[in-house]
């Protein structure tokens, strides 16, 4: 390695780094919109056609309860949108494109962290060893292979690209710099709250990384640019969600101290010994003295004391403090609206900075042994990437291999429902009817276990339990979309009982909540079609096909409708706009396909 200069090092390790991350992260070349995926993009109208600046800047990022007046998801990454409606543009919409933007934005933030670490720390194939370790990190899966994750690359992209060029503004005084490093931190922001912490972190730097620091009043001036960006960043996040801060209810503020060393250990664990990873439901130990809690105190305890042992060294101070203030947004300090405690995904942004530790380390114990290091350094690798192979292969390429490995594997009840609904989808009622029952009885404030578990019975001929259920159900908090769901189960179970006024009823205020569903439309003109109405079942088939032209269900439903008024050129002309494989998988669609054709043949005869 020592006989590739500088130069050629420059153009070589970034092909050399994608190529590895490209082959551990193969399988999600093939995956599929997961779990928050699918409102966050597939469903999300919004992003299908570019908007104004002032409607990115007004959108509140997530999925909002409008049942709940006042409500506001918290979040505010107006940016996100923006990059979700190129890749529609680019890929349409397809799970595989968005994932591939996914994995090209984390070999770019690689490439910055490699090309930030060597202007740093000099050299070139320890920062491209280090590099390649926090490519291949198994914990980085979760952020690349999820799509809808995608915020935490790019506020970690654009704060290091905001880094590098305040450090080239600061030693090279380019203007060009400078303000290429506020327009950067401003997308980083906009992209994720994290971004607010490069303030502090570029504190830090300059205090213990740059060689010839400014005077303190230079170094002042420097950060007024980056302070005007945080007053109006928070002057536009308090517009649109109504708070300058996440607007969740807080909880007790000792507690969440008391438990701060817990979350650091433990999200030091996952980095630092990565096995067993998968999405993490973790709450606060019941007990204050769990040997988990006081396990957090006595490890925090050694790493103070390792920090004070090297505390004139500064690169590893740095690290490490940067570490912790990165890592504060989800140190439940300031309360969030997550269900968890610890994920994957939120150490994306902090593990950067203990990049910086690992090329200090790994420089002082090559001096010791090379060998012995190189063969160790090469296994980590080697696991690495194996198990972020394993975890795109077996976790998270689609929801049915993810809820099986989370309910079956790693116990995890919190998508038992998701899980059931899954194995619904596959046709395997009697295991989904016994998870489904699980899954209310564990968590029975969750509107959508009793919604699709009615679907189920619907299915299997039980009309009467699933109005038992969905009644359960009523009162329960649901968003506008849930809520048309109740409505359209409600009147699928009416109509399969007979009772056509009914179903018309609840299927027409499953289209007031859900007016983009096309199954919802698909159902109310089938139904229109059974009382035969047909001029009006047409009409809401058609509105249907405006919102999907390519539904299989309205396309169907609309030669249905034409077959019994006897139109039968008009629905052989709808049922040959079905794409043969689905039409194939159709048992009525063949037939119905048949029976016009039949039909056309004896009126033309």
């Amino acid at each position: 390695m020592h006989s590739i200069s500088a130069g050629n090092a420059k153009i070589l390790f970034p092909f050399v780094l994608s190529f590895f991350i490209i082959v551990a992260y193969a399988p999600t070349f093939s995956g599929k919109f997961i779990l928050d995926d699918k409102p966050l993009v597939k469903d999300n109208l919004f992003l299908r056609e570019f908007s104004t600046p002032a409607n990115y800047l007004s959108h509140e990022d997530g999925v909002s309860d409008e049942n709940i007046p006042g409500y506001h998801t918290g979040y505010y990454r107006p940016l996100i949108n923006l990059f979700y409606t190129i890749d529609y543009k680019i890929w349409g919409m397809k799970p595989s494109g968005f994932r591939t933007t996914n994995l090209i934005l984390h070999i770019l933030t690689c490439i910055m962290l490699y090309k930030f670490l060597r202007k740093i720390l000099g050299k070139s194939f320890i920062p491209f060893s280090v590099t390649l370790l926090f490519g291949l990190h198994p914990v980085n899966t979760e952020s690349v292979a999820f799509v809808s994750a995608r915020n935490n690359i790019l506020v970690t992209l654009f704060s290091l690209i905001s880094l590098y060029y305040y450090l080239k503004h600061s030693k090279e005084k380019k203007i060009w710099a400078g303000l290429f490093s506020y327009f950067s931190f401003a997308v980083a922001l906009l992209c994720k709250e994290f971004a607010i912490m490069l303030l502090p972190i570029i504190f830090l730097c300059n205090r213990l990384v740059v060689e010839n620091r400014k005077i303190l009043k230079d170094e002042i001036l420097s950060y007024i640019p980056f302070v005007f960006i945080l007053f109006f960043y928070f002057m536009l996040r308090a517009n649109v969600i109504g708070s300058a801060l996440t607007p969740v209810s807080a909880s007790d503020p000792w507690k969440s101290l008391y438990f701060v060393p817990l979350l650091i250990i433990y999200n030091l664990k996952l980095i630092l010994i990565p096995y067993s990873l998968h999405s993490f439901i973790i709450q606060y130990p019941d007990n204050y003295l769990s040997w988990k809690a006081l396990a957090g105190f006595v490890c925090l305890g050694f790493l103070a004391f390792f920090l004070w042992r090297e505390r004139k060294n500064k690169i590893v101070l740095f690290s490490f403090l940067a570490f912790l203030v990165a890592l504060f947004p989800v140190l439940n300090i300031l309360h969030t609206s997550a269900v968890t405690k610890v994920s994957m995904r939120w150490l994306y942004f902090p593990m950067i900075f203990l990049s910086f530790f690992c090329v200090w380390y790994l420089e002082k114990l090559i001096k010791i042994n090379r060998l012995f290091i190189m063969i160790c350094l090469s296994l980590i690798i080697i696991y690495f990437g194996t198990y972020s192979y394993v975890l795109n292969q077996n976790l998270w390429h689609d929801e049915d291999t993810f809820f099986r490995q989370e309910v079956l594997h790693f116990d995890n009840h919190y998508y038992i429902g998701g899980f059931a609904e899954s194995l619904f989808e596959k046709g395997n009622y009697k295991e989904a009817e016994i998870y489904f029952q699980e899954a209310i009885h564990n968590y029975p404030r969750n509107a959508k276990n009793f919604i699709n578990y009615s679907a189920l019975l619907i299915d299997t001929g039980r009309s009467s339990d699933a109005l038992f259920y969905l009644n359960k159900a009523k009162l329960l908090t649901m968003t506008h979309h849930v809520r048309g769901q109740w409505f359209n189960n409600m009147g699928m179970a009416c109509f399969k009982l007979g009772k056509n006024d009914a179903a018309l009823k609840n299927f027409n205020k499953a289209i007031l909540f859900s007016s983009n569903e096309p199954q919802f439309w698909a159902n109310l003109g089938g139904a229109y079609g059974s009382t035969g109405d047909y001029e009006k079942s047409l009409s809401v088939l058609k509105k249907g096909l405006d919102i999907d032209p390519d539904s299989f269900q309205l396309r169907k439903n609309i030669a249905i409708t034409y077959m019994n008024m006897e139109d039968y050129k008009k629905a052989l002309s709808n049922l040959e706009k079905i794409p043969p494989k689905e039409r194939e998988r159709d048992r009525q669609a063949n037939a119905l396909l048949m029976k016009a054709k039949e039909k056309l043949l004896i009126n033309n005869r």
